[in-house]
């Protein structure tokens, strides 16, 4: 998601410069597959395993909570109806308790997973945006666009290995 926005307003700049500073006889345009050089940059390996590790770190747990809570209930189920009313409810109100702990775990899982990868991806997506100045300028692009947001185009124009190389490999 935060590489869509991301994208959609590199392009929205990149577009807008364009408009403002290029006459129309001399436009020079490039794409690039901006995820290519990313992700498949070392840098972007490293940070994906990152992500990943962390994420299966953070699901293990939250499995090991939901399978946990289902033996509980599962156990409970089966003693309800030998239960004292009091006991049983007291059980429902502990289940209760706990469904809302687990949710709120999920929850914070899912922020703390949201948070790791903007620290991860953010200085990637600002070198691959200097990387993207800097080849714009020596190369006097007007507009450089993302691949993935260009419905055709001429593959004499895609610029995705030169911008690995500047990027690093």
């Amino acid at each position: 998601m935060k590489l869509k926005v991301f994208q959609l307003c590199t392009t929205l700049v990149l577009i807008l410069s364009f408009a403002a500073a290029a006459p129309a006889a001399d436009v020079k345009v490039a794409v690039v597959d901006m995820a290519d050089v990313i992700f498949n940059s070392s840098e972007g390996k490293r940070a994906q395993e990152s992500i990943k590790r962390k994420g299966e770190e953070l699901g293990r747990d939250l499995e090991r909570r939901r399978t946990d809570f289902g033996r509980q209930v599962e156990e409970y189920q089966k003693q309800a109806a030998v239960m004292k009313d009091d006991a049983r409810k007291r059980k429902e109100e502990e289940f209760g308790r706990k469904e809302a702990e687990l949710r709120q775990k999920v929850g914070s899982s899912q922020q703390e997973m949201a948070k790791l990868e903007e620290k991860e991806l953010k200085p990637l997506y600002d070198k691959f945006k200097r990387v993207i100045e800097q080849i714009s300028k020596e190369g006097k692009y007007s507009l450089i666009l993302d691949k993935r947001v260009v419905i055709g185009f001429d593959p004499s124009v895609d610029i995705t290995e030169k911008v690995k190389d500047a990027f690093g490999r």
